[in-house]
């Protein structure tokens, strides 16, 4: 594949996202060897290595895959990390835990574990966006109002749990899983850990 010539405003222009997100995702795909960059008189020149465009087959294979309506588990890896505190506030609301009782057929532990996915789960954590899901409504409490969910079942090292999608969620690179017990203590997963998700789509 030839290598192209591209801005990081002119791919930020045209993936509808930062400057520095695209900067720092590129940096992110070389460190993990999928593409290869040098600097051109133009910008820079972007090439797919073979590793990349072996991801990217992956890629297109089981989004091929979706769309023809044949039931997939796709794999997302990453680290355990810590997040801020607010799953435990929101996944305690009687109005999220129904509805997640009724769709994923489990009452969540009143927290979430935190996994910052590697690159390749990136992509895919963009797939599952696109994606319908099974959908948790937002509800108002007297206190205040609360945001609607996309969630997915999932498996996490053979226990039974989802990932969440809060529909006013700030992460980017982060996705929280939800299941019955604490994972945390049931896998006595640390900060660090690598951690694989099998999400049924």
């Amino acid at each position: 594949m030839m290598p192209r010539t591209f801005t990081t405003v002119e791919l930020a222009r045209k993936l509808g996202v930062s400057q520095p997100t695209v900067a720092r995702r590129l940096a992110e795909l070389q460190r993990s060897g999928l593409i290869s960059r040098s600097p051109g008189p133009k910008g820079q020149r972007i090439q797919l290595t073979p590793a990349g465009l072996a991801a990217l087959r992956s890629l297109h294979q089981e989004l091929s895959s979706i769309l023809n309506g044949k039931p997939r588990i796709l794999e997302l890896t990453g680290r355990v990390v810590s997040g801020y505190g607010e799953g435990s506030y929101y996944m305690s609301q009687k109005g999220y835990r129904r509805q997640f009782k009724r769709e994923l057929g489990f009452d969540p532990y009143p927290g979430t574990l935190d996994v910052k996915l590697d690159v390749h789960s990136l992509e895919l954590r963009s797939l599952l966006l696109e994606l319908p899901g099974k959908q948790i409504e937002g509800f108002r409490a007297p206190e205040r109002t609360f945001g609607s969910v996309k969630c997915f079942p999932a498996t996490l090292q053979g226990i039974r749990a989802a990932v969440v999608f809060p529909a006013r969620s700030h992460h980017t690179d982060v996705i929280e899983v939800i299941a019955p017990k604490n994972l945390r203590r049931s896998l006595k997963l640390e900060d660090g850990d690598v951690v694989k998700i099998e999400v049924s789509v």
